[in-house]
């Protein structure tokens, strides 16, 4: 009897065996997990029992195959990986989650949803715990700024890897330690004292506002004199900063002329909401993704041209404007035409950081010719695990990341090291440029004199694109695949294969979707490809991508023995 008894708890084991993650993990990380083990051993026993007298060892061994198949965070598998907690935790599940062991996808959805509740919070709490008594670091918890420490952790995440958890920890702590009780103050004005709308305050402008109060000293000393109103005007004006910040109001063209003048940007750009173990260095990164975006806008869209078209209307006489801000922004676009990047030194950037046109080089310099390969790496594997998703019962739940997740680490080190030098503030000029023009196409004077029956800022590029420039422009294709691209750009910086947070993986998948389906429309559009678009100066696009159902999966028509992206971008 006892042999039957023990062979069976074996049975049991053997069904909870759930991999542990591929890196090493570090010491804290472990005697972390020992203290949860701890927590939970009392309930342990009885939740096996219940998997071995219920009859589930069956139900749990496929749960845990898809568990070890599913691109889970390395927490999240380290905490599975214990084989007393994942039993509780099954146990929760199917007593407290209401769900049925024979339903494999909720029961898998209520296990995920378990583990990243209390089993994940203790077990960071012991590992900060650990950390800061090594440190001789007393945490008071009626103080609001270390109220702010779960926020921190739950936003910014640990590092449970092999020697990165005290450096983790060290970047929560100086972050901490830096805005103090700001993060509450700013979002108790958003929520008591502003009469602006919360969604106005996005969580870059929030932490632009907090960024400068840093900056600027400022320290909330009383909670009544918060309440007051004595400090409204501190954030009113972190308010208008932080959107200066997002917008590029910091012009270099401008900042140049003043000595010692600097540029701040987060190389956030323009969504158009208001219309219609290497060093991975983020800034870089969504810099690319700028330059990406004022490629397609400013380039393939032809805002320059369609501006510079405008002005020369305007010039001629053949444009009447009032005085007034479209004028005066008529005006300094056409005086700062000799001090912007001209054309050829746009596309030689382009060529250079992304191989994107063909714009001519200096000696000195070397296209990156890899990062097509690598785009285009990426773009499959997003093409495959989208049409395994759908072509599966339980969609992408159980679907293995590993090889997109390789190809999203091989971009960010693509792109760390090509978008360097004088680069930044190239980009940072050539999106204030765009900006600019931007602001011209949506001016009221503009758009009531060439946005034909809609009115709006894409029926004027179209419009003075087909008359002055004899091009066709497919604006709303364009717009998407800069957008989402960009998107995709910012995924890239922030991505790290131990903290993948699920919202924004999906995200990420749907900007990738509606990139390829632009691209695929783009393709089909001959007016776009012949004669008068860029393409026709660029070559042909041999991508053999369809729509099918929203967009082809099937990235295998693209050439990969060509880097050059001349040969198959938009």
């Amino acid at each position: 009897m006892t042999t039957v008894s023990l062979n069976s708890y074996s049975a049991v084991y053997q069904v909870l065996q759930i991999n542990q993650p591929t890196a090493t993990v570090d010491p804290y990380a472990i005697s972390a997990l020992e203290e949860a083990q701890a927590y939970y051993l009392d309930q342990a026993e009885a939740a096996e029992s219940k998997i071995l007298t219920e009859g589930l060892t069956g139900y749990v061994e496929s749960l845990s195959q898809k568990l070890n198949q599913t691109g889970l965070d390395d927490i999240t598998r380290l905490l599975l990986s214990n084989h007393y907690i994942y039993a509780v935790v099954i146990q929760q599940a199917l007593e407290e989650g209401n769900v049925q062991a024979e339903d494999a996808t909720g029961l898998y959805n209520t296990v995920l949803r378990y583990i990243g509740g209390t089993p994940r919070l203790y077990f960071l709490a012991k590992l900060l715990t650990a950390v800061l008594n090594d440190r001789r670091i007393q945490v008071k918890i009626s103080n609001v700024q270390w109220q702010q420490l779960y926020e921190l952790v739950m936003e910014q995440g640990i590092s449970i890897r092999s020697g990165q958890v005290e450096t983790s920890v060290t970047d929560l702590l100086s972050t901490l330690y830096r805005e103090g009780d700001l993060p509450h103050y700013v979002e108790r004005y958003i929520n008591e004292r502003t009469v602006l709308p919360a969604i106005a305050f996005t969580a870059s402008i929030q932490q632009s506002m907090i960024d400068y109060l840093v900056d600027l000293g400022f320290q909330v000393q009383s909670d009544e004199a918060f309440e007051s109103g004595e400090y409204d005007e501190y954030f009113i004006l972190a308010y208008n900063e932080a959107l200066k910040t997002s917008t590029v109001q910091d012009d270099p063209i401008d900042t140049a002329r003043i000595r010692g003048g600097e540029v701040s940007w987060d190389f956030s750009v323009d969504s158009f909401e208001t219309e219609e173990a290497q060093e991975v260095i983020t800034d870089n990164i969504k810099a690319a993704g700028a330059l990406d975006y004022i490629y397609v806008i400013g380039e393939q869209m032809r805002v320059f041209d369609v501006v510079n078209a405008l002005v020369l209307r305007w010039a001629s006489g053949q444009l009447d404007v009032p005085e007034g801000t479209t004028a005066a922004l008529l005006y300094r676009f056409h005086k700062l035409r000799d001090e912007r990047s001209t054309p050829e030194e746009r596309a030689m950037l382009y060529k250079r950081v992304l191989n994107k046109g063909n714009g001519r080089l200096l000696s000195n310099m070397v296209p990156n010719t890899t990062f097509p390969r690598l785009w285009h790496q990426m773009m499959a594997e997003v093409a495959e695990y989208i049409e395994k998703s759908e072509g599966s019962d339980s969609g992408s739940l159980y679907l293995s990341r590993t090889q997109l997740y390789q190809a999203l680490k091989d971009l960010q080190y693509n792109l760390t090291e090509t978008m360097t030098g004088m680069a930044h503030l190239q980009v940072t000029e050539d999106y204030a440029h765009l900006q600019e023009a931007l602001d011209i196409l949506r001016s009221s004077e503009i758009v009531s004199e060439y946005g034909g029956r809609r009115k709006s800022i894409w029926s004027v590029i179209e419009l003075v694109a087909k008359e002055d420039l004899r091009f066709f422009v497919p604006t709303s294709s364009l717009r998407t695949l800069a957008v989402e691209g960009n998107k995709i750009f910012q995924w890239i910086a922030g991505f790290s294969e131990g903290a993948v947070n699920e919202e924004a993986f999906q995200s990420f998948l749907n900007s990738a979707e509606s990139w390829i389906v632009s691209q695929a429309t783009l393709e089909s559009d001959e007016d776009f490809q012949r004669g008068n678009g860029w393409q026709a100066r660029n070559g042909r696009m041999p991508m053999n991508v369809a729509p099918r159902n929203g967009y082809n999966g099937d990235y295998n028509g693209w050439d990969e023995d060509e880097d050059d992206l001349d040969d198959w971008e938009v």
